[in-house]
Formats: structure tokens, C-alpha cells, sequence
């Protein structure tokens, strides 16, 4: 029996681990309700926007002014909505405290009309994709949630409060039926779906937070060295672990500590804060003896990448003497209108120069070919360089940007059209560098947001689908838009990237879907196979080494097959109806038994009693009456007479096909045998839905990739990349290889952007280290 608990009236007399959980559960409900909340914050202004808009663009006036009038209406209603959605989402706190179930709605069986059915359908939808979204956070906090029922003394009837489909139909039932005119319903919930994801990723990230502090749920003790190491204080390269696999982290945190969203996690309290810059490049300080302290994230990348950058450049001229004017040394410097009205010359010229040498058929650093194109385009205007040479920000600038976009390009699959699109952008971005250096440590930055998703949108993309191929013409489109109209409005880069990351959002809710449907589809065949395999063993088992007639054996090895499979498919192999049937094939190895040895009444009396289970069974192989008489009359004319002549009969071979090796697996080196380092592969076996790796094709190249799903029959991982399309399916025994052979490394990946600065880093390291001079020397 359960009872009710009231955290007010009953925290007085509870034992002390009651009172703190019931303490955390308030927390918890109040920091979810005050999120979600937030939702509606604004929320009708930006639709009344909207509407504008859509109105001026729209024939039919009366349209128009209909949805104009309904979301005023809203607007001067949107206390009162924001109340009832608020009320709807502690109301399933309460229900989950009180042990049970929500009460059975009172329309479920009523007829919807067309605007409700549509509703219903998008709120669906949203449901839908954001429960394949937030899987894991889900799946951790509903662990969680579990623990804390249970210190509460409650059995968790009720389902998780704070799972998607709270506030997206708490937001539904906002609206009554045909309230929202159809163009109107259509901006309303695809605006709340643009909303939500976000909040709702906070909110499950501070909610497992919140009860991991409290010890609540599994895996607390080591969740605050998980999330130390995803702030970079020195772990441990995941390539050079020796600890057992049981405590290996992967390079970058596991992913139950990712952040959705734009990667941008806030530091814990009393954590160590790291300004602007991103978590990735102040793990590469970490990393080279840059203490990512206090006073060096306030010295930021202006100090530590830019002396790192003046320590690269001069080693370059000790190699590759320059001439005594450059760099600004010992006479007047280029003035910057200058120097930007050459950049906005070279803006609209043909960027084949910028693309050869990002792919690298111009052996020139892309850099140095930036400032041939400049100096170029300064001698036209009459000016001397060697007299005027670059100032040192200025030389900063160009070698930034280069290395930045070769770092872009090398790190991600870039194909033909990307090369072009890339081309295009390096004036621009020049430009940006040359008059605002904040974008390389500032992550909302206008310009670095557009190249995100520019990088995103392109990234493995080779459009050989109708929607591939539109949303690299949308990826051009944009990138035309911003070198036509570009001159120093930053804004124009912030309206190009909200344009395709709308596109990429789009796009990204269809490869959820595909990546479920793969999911599926491969999840089915597994179960094919093992249940072919647990088939094949019982009928392997009841032909060896026994003397059966050929009705008999053909029975067992065809029909009695098929029927096992299905039943084992569609019931599962610890079913009755599963279990009935292999009672039957035992049956008839029985009546087959007592036929040989001459008995004749128990021969008749077995048949009589298989009837009904054997027409069962040819039934499910597709059989109908009349055949199903003929395999019968068979089997019996067979067992009539004692001297039949039995055999040993072998079952039918393997289908080769369900053994074959994915062909994916070519990757590894084409070979069949796989080797691998078995802890590796314990390693492997820990990963989980969401963790990103980078895997490196023939010629060295990275791209991104993720776990998307991991059977739970074979623990194989089907493995995507940034746009959701399957890379390859492989066991943690084969991933192991790949990563053995080089061919994939296991740790997290940041945005594009954080990505190339990362590497901008390094290279930059590893160029100034003396010690790595020596080694390779």
C-alpha cells in the first residue's frame, strides 16, 4: 500500500536522510519549474514579430489580420498562460510524491477536431525528438530519481517529472480547440520547439548535478573526478592510460557531463572559471605548462596565443630570412584603411589562391599566401610594401587566420564545394580579425558562430541526397551574402548564421529520425541472427547423432525451424509460446522414437494430441490448410510402419550472409583478423550514446563522429557523423583495432571553431618547443 507524502506536513517527523532528500526534492522543483518557465518569457512578443513579418508578405489580408487578432489575444493572456503551464509541471511533482499514477484523462476516446489533431501531432513530434535527444541525461536521472524515492519512502509509481513530455504538453493544453489559426499554430510550436531543447538541456544537467552533490543516485563518488577532468586540470591522455579499463575516462569527460547546445558549460561554483576561452584550448595549456589559473584566463588569448604566434613567426625568419623592414621593425607601418580597403578589393576576387592552398596544391601556409594576395593588391594601389611594411597586429592577423582555417579544413571532411565555400570566407574573416580580435576567445561571436555552422553544414557532405545538396546551396548562399554585403556590420554574419543553423536544426531533426530508423533496422537483424543462432543449436541438437525418418527430419529442420524462429522474434525466448514450441519438435522426435520400437497406440494417441500445435506451426510458415494436411499425411504415412528407414540427417547450413563482417570494417585495413588490445576493448565496452570520436581516413585526414545508438543484444556501436549519417556499425573489438591502428581516437569533440583553435595551439607549441625540435632533429 502507498501513501501520500506531503513534504511540508511530514519532513517534521522523518529521519534525517528523509529531511535532505525531501530538501533536494524541493530544489529540484524549484529550479525545473523556474526553467522551464522561462520558455514563455518573450515568448509572445517574438511571435507578434513574426506575425508582422509573415503579414507583409502574405495576399490574403484576412489571414492576416485573424492571426494578428489571436496573438494579441494570447499576448494580453500571457500571465495567465504562463501560470497554468507553470501549475502543469509542479502538478507532476506532486504526482510523482504522491506514489501515483496521473489520473486517466477524460477525453481520450473524444473525437479531436482538425486543429486539435494537429496539436496533438506536433506536440507528439517534439516529444518524440527530444526524447532521443536527452537519452542519456534521462536515462542518469531517472537512476537518480529512483535512489531518491527511495530514501523518501515512496516506490515511484508516477513517471519522471521532469521527462519532455511534461512541459510540451503541459504548453499544448494551453490552447483550446481551434484557437490558433493555422499559420499561427505552425510559428507558436516551432518556436517553443526552437525553445526548449535548450532549456530542457540545462535543466537536466543541473538536476543530475543537484543530486550527485547530494549523493544521490549511482555513480555519485565518481562523478566529481569525471567532471575535473572534463575542466582539463591534467588528465591523463586516453591513449596512454595504464589504469585498468574499469577506471579509464575518455579524453574530454564522459558524456554524461557534455553539455547540449553550443558545447559552452558554465564552471561549477567555486571552480576554476576560464573567461572566454574555450574548455579545449585551455586543456592544451593545461597540457604544455600554461596553469589555467585565475591570472591566465584574464590574460586571455591576446597574451598567451599571440606571444606563443611572435615566438613561431620569428623562428620562421631565422629559417627563411625576410626582409629587414618586415614585420614593422624600424620605420613607419601600414595604416589599417589601408590595409582593410585591400582586403575589401580582394573581398570579390576569384578565392582559387586561398582554396589550392587549403588543400593543399599550393604548397605555400595559407597564411603566406593571405599576405602575397595583400601585398599584391598594394602594390596595384601604388603602394611600396618595403616601405610601408605590416605592423606586427596586422602580420598577427593574417597568420591567425591561416592557421585557423587550415586547422578548419584539416580537421573536418571538406569536399570540393566546401573548398570553394572556405576560399570565399578568408577575406571576410581577415577583415573581422584585422578590426576585432575578439573572436577568437569570445564563443557567441557573430563570425565564429557562422563559420560553426558553415563547418557543420559541410562536413562529410557530398550531396548525393535532395536534402544534402540543399543545404550546401544554403551554406553558399549564405556565404555569398556575407562577401557581397560585409564591410564592418558584424550583424551581417549573425543574420547568415541564424539562417542556416536554422537549416542545420531542421536537418538535425531528420537525422534523429534516421538515426532511429537505422537503429531499428539494425537492432532487427541482430535479433534475426540470434534468434537463428539459439534456433540452429536446438535443431542441431535434436538431428545429432539420432536415426529419424526424412518426414520427421525435414519437419524439424524446415518447419519446426521457422516456427522456433518466429516465436523467439515475436514473444521472446523465455515466452510460453515460445516454450510450447519446442515442446512440439520434441513431441514429434518422441512419436518418431516410438513408431521404431512398434507402438502403435502411444504413436497414435501423440499424434492425436499434436494437432492442434502442428497446425499452429505450419500455419506461421505461411502454409495453408490443404498443405498443411499433405505435411501432415506425410509425417504420418512415415510413422506407420516400424521398418521406414531412419538416418542420421544434417541440419541445413548457415546463411553466409548473416555472418558476413560489416563492410565498414574495411576502414581497419581490409583484413578479416582483427588485432586488438583487449583492454582497449574493455574500454570501448564503457562508451556510451552521445561520446564523440575522430576518426582518420587513408590520408590522415579527421572528421567528427558519434555513438548514436548501442545494441543492447551484441554491444556493437553504430557510429555517425556531425549530420547524422551512419559511418560505420562496429563491435568494441573491431572500434579497439581502429583505434590501436590509429584510425580513431576516443575523446570529446568541441565546436568546429574550438576545434581549430585547439590545433592552433599546438601547432604553435609544438613549433616553439626546443624539445620537440631535438626529438625529431
Amino acid at each position: 500500500m502507498t501513501h501520500h507524502h506531503d513534504i511540508g506536513a511530514g519532513t517534521a517527523t522523518r529521519a534525517g536522510p528523509a529531511r535532505d532528500a525531501a530538501r533536494v526534492l524541493e530544489t529540484l522543483r524549484h529550479d525545473a519549474v523556474t526553467a522551464l518557465g522561462g520558455v514563455l518569457s518573450g515568448f509572445w512578443s517574438a511571435i507578434e514579430e513574426q506575425v508582422r513579418l509573415a503579414a507583409l508578405a502574405r495576399h490574403d489580408y484576412m489571414v492576416a489580420q485573424e492571426e494578428r487578432m489571436a496573438v494579441q489575444d494570447l499576448s494580453h493572456r500571457a500571465l495567465e498562460l504562463a501560470t497554468h503551464y507553470r501549475k502543469a509541471i509542479e502538478t507532476e511533482f506532486d504526482l510523482w510524491l504522491a506514489d501515483r499514477p496521473a489520473p486517466p484523462g477524460a477525453d481520450t476516446l473524444s473525437l479531436m477536431s482538425e486543429g486539435e489533431l494537429e496539436i496533438h501531432l506536433a506536440a507528439q513530434q517534439i516529444v518524440e525528438l527530444m526524447d532521443h535527444q536527452f537519452l542519456h541525461p534521462l536515462t542518469a536521472l531517472g537512476e537518480r530519481l529512483d535512489a531518491l524515492a527511495a530514501r523518501l519512502g515512496i516506490g515511484g509509481v508516477h513517471a519522471n517529472p521532469l521527462r519532455p513530455e511534461v512541459p510540451v504538453m503541459a504548453f499544448m493544453r494551453l490552447f483550446q480547440a481551434d484557437e490558433l489559426p493555422p499559420g499561427l499554430r505552425t510559428l507558436v510550436f516551432n518556436q517553443f520547439d526552437k525553445r526548449m531543447p535548450g532549456i530542457l538541456g540545462e535543466v537536466y544537467a543541473k538536476a543530475n548535478a543537484t543530486l550527485d552533490a547530494a549523493g544521490i543516485g549511482p555513480g555519485a563518488d565518481v562523478v566529481p573526478q569525471a567532471r575535473q577532468l572534463v575542466r582539463g586540470t591534467a588528465p591523463a591522455r586516453s591513449g596512454r592510460v595504464d589504469a585498468g579499463a574499469e577506471t579509464w575516462v575518455p579524453d574530454g569527460g564522459v558524456v554524461e557531463h557534455a553539455v547540449a547546445g553550443d558545447q559552452a558549460a558554465a564552471p561549477a561554483a567555486g571552480g576554476t572559471g576560464y573567461g572566454p576561452l574555450s574548455t579545449g584550448l585551455m586543456d592544451e595549456l593545461a597540457a604544455h605548462g600554461q596553469a589555467a589559473s585565475n591570472a591566465a584566463a584574464s590574460r586571455g588569448y591576446r597574451d598567451l596565443v599571440r606571444e606563443q604566434l611572435h615566438h613561431w613567426r620569428e623562428r620562421r625568419a631565422h629559417e627563411a630570412p625576410v626582409d629587414a623592414g618586415a614585420d614593422g621593425a624600424g620605420g613607419n607601418v601600414l595604416g589599417m584603411s589601408q590595409l582593410l580597403s585591400v582586403a575589401r578589393m580582394l573581398q570579390g576576387d576569384d578565392p582559387a589562391p586561398f582554396a589550392r592552398a587549403l588543400t593543399g596544391d599550393d604548397r605555400r601556409r595559407l597564411g603566406d599566401v593571405i599576405r602575397d594576395e595583400l601585398l599584391r593588391g598594394l602594390r596595384e594601389l601604388g603602394v611600396d610594401p618595403e616601405q610601408t611594411p605590416l605592423s606586427r597586429n596586422d602580420e598577427d592577423a593574417i597568420d591567425l587566420v591561416g592557421i585557423l582555417f587550415q586547422a578548419l579544413f584539416d580537421a573536418n571532411d571538406l569536399l570540393q564545394q566546401a573548398r570553394d565555400i572556405y576560399g570565399r570566407l578568408v577575406m571576410p574573416y581577415l577583415k573581422v580579425a584585422l578590426t576585432d580580435d575578439s573572436m577568437f576567445n569570445q564563443r557567441a561571436h557573430p563570425a565564429r558562430r557562422l563559420l560553426d555552422a558553415v563547418t557543420e553544414a559541410c562536413d562529410g557532405n557530398v550531396g548525393d541526397t535532395p536534402q544534402d545538396r540543399d543545404l550546401l546551396d544554403q551554406a553558399g548562399r549564405v556565404v555569398d551574402r556575407v562577401v557581397d554585403e560585409y564591410e564592418s556590420d558584424q550583424a551581417v554574419f549573425e543574420l547568415a548564421a541564424g539562417e542556416l543553423r536554422e537549416r542545420l536544426d531542421q536537418q538535425r531533426r531528420r537525422a534523429d529520425v534516421a538515426e532511429r530508423r537505422a537503429a531499428e533496422a539494425i537492432h532487427g537483424r541482430e535479433r534475426l541472427q540470434q534468434a537463428r543462432r539459439s534456433v540452429d543449436d536446438m535443431v542441431a541438437s535434436r538431428l545429432a547423432d539420432r536415426r529419424l525418418t526424412a518426414a520427421v527430419a525435414f519437419f524439424l529442420d524446415r518447419h519446426w525451424r521457422h516456427h522456433l524462429t518466429q516465436t523467439w522474434l515475436r514473444d521472446g525466448p523465455d515466452s510460453a509460446r515460445h516454450l510450447a514450441a519446442i515442446g512440439v519438435g520434441d513431441a514429434m522426435v518422441q512419436v518418431d522414437f516410438d513408431a521404431a520400437h512398434a507402438l502403435g497406440s502411444a504413436v497414435a494417441d501423440e499424434l492425436l494430441a499434436l494437432q492442434m500445435p502442428l497446425a499452429e506451426c505450419y500455419s506461421s510458415c505461411g502454409l495453408d490448410a490443404n498443405a498443411a494436411r499433405d505435411a501432415v499425411a506425410r509425417i504420418i504415412a512415415a510413422l506407420a510402419l516400424p521398418d521406414t528407414p531412419r538416418s542420421v540427417h544434417a541440419p541445413q547450413p548457415l546463411d553466409a550472409e548473416d555472418e558476413a563482417p560489416d563492410p565498414a570494417l574495411r576502414l581497419a585495413g581490409g583484413h578479416g583478423a582483427l588485432d586488438f588490445d583487449p583492454t582497449i576493448a574493455a574500454r570501448m565496452r564503457q562508451l556510451r550514446v552521445g561520446q564523440w570520436l575522430r576518426l582518420v581516413d587513408d590520408n590522415g585526414r579527421e572528421s567528427a563522429a558519434r555513438v548514436a545508438w548501442i545494441s543492447p543484444l551484441t554491444q556493437r556501436l553504430l557510429i555517425v557523423n556531425r549530420r547524422g549519417i551512419r559511418r560505420m556499425v562496429v563491435s568494441p573489438e573491431e572500434l579497439a583495432a581502429l583505434v590501436g591502428a590509429g584510425r580513431a581516437v576516443v575523446r570529446a569533440v568541441d565546436a568546429p571553431f574550438d576545434e581549430a583553435m585547439k590545433q592552433l595551439w599546438q601547432q604553435l607549441n609544438a613549433a616553439n618547443d626546443p624539445a620537440g625540435d631535438a626529438a625529431t632533429a
